[in-house]
């Protein structure tokens, strides 16, 4: 399926190069519909990324229509490369590499799992919605980050946030589109 250009084309490569090695992160600023939720996922599993990728949606619709979104956009059903998991839901396989979770769902995996055993980048969508969840998620993220899992990428993603605060938590560069 040819994808239909979208205004976060022009930064994937930026984004791609900053998380390349082991450990990056960065702020990825672009407006609604730019195509940040479905593009940059996309991006790192075609770049080779080793590890799952986790991309924390802060709402359950979001999480499942974001995941049908780029399943499509691989030509695959749903649950097979890409996957969700919501309350009450898990739509994945073992072939699953990007799944779209809620923060409920990220929380009780860091607290089953706390070194992420196999995740190789974790994408903080909607970072500016600011929910308890979320602001722990990414504390805990950090956290790993910088002790067990220096390895770890950790993106967040807003529309709407001022970036330099998160930027300066996860000591990393922002990277916006237009």
């Amino acid at each position: 399926m040819a994808l239909l250009p979208l205004p976060i084309d022009d930064v994937l490569p930026e984004v791609v190069k900053t998380l390349l090695p082991p450990g990056g992160s960065l702020v990825l600023e672009a407006p609604p519909g730019a195509g940040k939720t479905t593009r940059a996922p996309r991006a790192l599993l075609d770049a080779g990324i080793e590890g799952d990728i986790i991309v924390l949606e802060p709402r359950r619709l979001a999480a499942r229509l974001a995941a049908r979104r780029v399943a499509d956009e691989l030509g695959e059903e749903i649950g097979q490369t890409v996957g969700y998991t919501v309350r009450f839901e898990d739509v994945s396989s073992r072939k699953t590499r990007v799944r779209f979770v809620t923060e409920g769902v990220l929380t009780r995996r860091v607290v089953a799992d706390p070194s992420l055993s196999g995740v190789g980048a974790v994408l903080l969508d909607e970072v500016h919605e600011r929910h308890l969840q979320g602001d722990v998620a990414l504390a805990l993220l950090r956290r790993l980050q910088q002790t067990k899992r220096p390895d770890l990428r950790l993106v967040a993603m807003s529309a709407t946030l001022d970036a330099g605060p998160i930027a300066t938590f996860l000591g990393s560069k922002i990277v916006r589109s237009e």
